[in-house]
């Protein structure tokens, strides 16, 4: 076993893998996420994702999951499924980008629409999501899917935010993922943007260090976030697309019979969780209502964020090249005439 695995894993995990001979799988599956909360669809998509492939596969797959960041934050995992060392897992594609420039084309700010029908054509259904595969296997990645998360929003802790000024003004420290882009775009939009891993954030919000963050609705329900913040305002900047990443080596490895086991469930689990999200959109909304004051823009409000972030398209373009950012527009603009 890979020492980076039982040093994030500790002996918990290797306690976990000690299978008695009679009765070895033929191949370990280790499934790795950041979510805690049972009731978000994420975090029962892995429950079942872990039952439904042990099951299907006759005990010859022997899937177990380390849910709640175990086994370490976004980057980390992605190592380790590089290293071989976790099978699956699933994460925004933002931490991904130092692995996969050509990820990038997902921060660009503005750009998908807001019906879930088609976000669901563009990432599950389209040329454009085919053709990421090619670029995610140099890196060890299989991309097998996306889970449907929402559109991250803005909160903040004393400052209502209610136009880019407020955020100017205020000079706000806004807790973005370890990325380029998302530094960029809200230095475009006047904050002090500060990089902090997801498991260290709501530590970094009751102690004051960020002044604020940006997270899609169940994010912000299941990391608790609105105990320490008191402003949620709709900015629906970025469509959080969650891949779903497997160690491709791995997957090349088993026989054709359990890929279809794998590739079953995995199907399954998709449908499932974007079922439940989309449904379970209003009540997360509504939850949230409870704790904290929900600031919609006005359309001219929102209308000065997209123009202080259209930059980053010409600027994410120039870095990732021409075919993947039209292959994207392309992708939104057949589903929207497709709807």
């Amino acid at each position: 076993m890979n020492r980076l695995l039982m040093t994030a894993a500790g002996s918990a995990l290797v306690a976990m893998l000690q299978i008695p001979a009679a009765h070895a799988a033929d191949y370990d599956m280790i499934l790795s996420m950041q979510v805690t909360d049972p009731d978000s669809p994420i975090y029962q998509a892995f429950e079942y994702m872990e039952k439904e492939i042990t099951e299907r596969s006759d005990g010859r797959i022997n899937a177990k999951l380390f849910g709640g960041g175990a086994l370490g934050g976004d980057r980390e995992v992605a190592e380790s499924i590089a290293l071989g060392d976790v099978q699956l897992t699933t994460m925004s594609t933002s931490p991904l980008v130092p692995f996969v420039k050509q990820l990038a084309v997902f921060d660009i700010p503005y750009v998908f629409p807001a019906d879930p029908v088609m976000q669901q054509e563009v990432l599950l259904n389209s040329d454009f999501s085919e053709g990421l595969k090619q670029y995610m296997e140099p890196s060890g990645f299989r991309l097998a899917g996306f889970f449907n998360i929402g559109f991250r929003q803005l909160t903040t802790s004393s400052v209502p935010v209610r136009s880019v000024e407020d955020i100017e003004a205020a000079k706000l420290r806004i807790r973005v993922q370890e990325n380029p882009y998302h530094i960029e775009m809200w230095s475009l939009l006047g904050a002090a943007p500060t990089p902090i891993a997801y498991t260290e954030l709501y530590g970094a919000l009751q102690q004051g260090v960020v002044d604020g963050q940006e997270n899609p609705y169940l994010n912000i329900l299941s990391g608790k976030f609105y105990e320490v913040q008191d402003y949620l305002t709709e900015t629906n900047h970025i469509l959080l697309a969650n891949l779903i990443l497997m160690d491709n080596a791995w997957y090349q490895t088993l026989p054709a019979d359990l890929q279809e086991v794998v590739d079953g469930v995995l199907d399954d689990a998709i449908e499932h969780q974007w079922a439940a999200q989309n449904d379970a959109l209003s009540k997360q909304r509504a939850e949230l209502a409870e704790y904290m004051e929900i600031i919609e823009l006005t359309p001219e409000a929102l209308a000065e964020f997209q123009e202080r972030t259209a930059p980053m398209i010409d600027q994410i373009r120039e870095d990732v090249g021409d075919d993947i950012v039209d292959g994207l527009l392309n992708a939104i603009d057949q589903a929207q005439s497709n709807n």
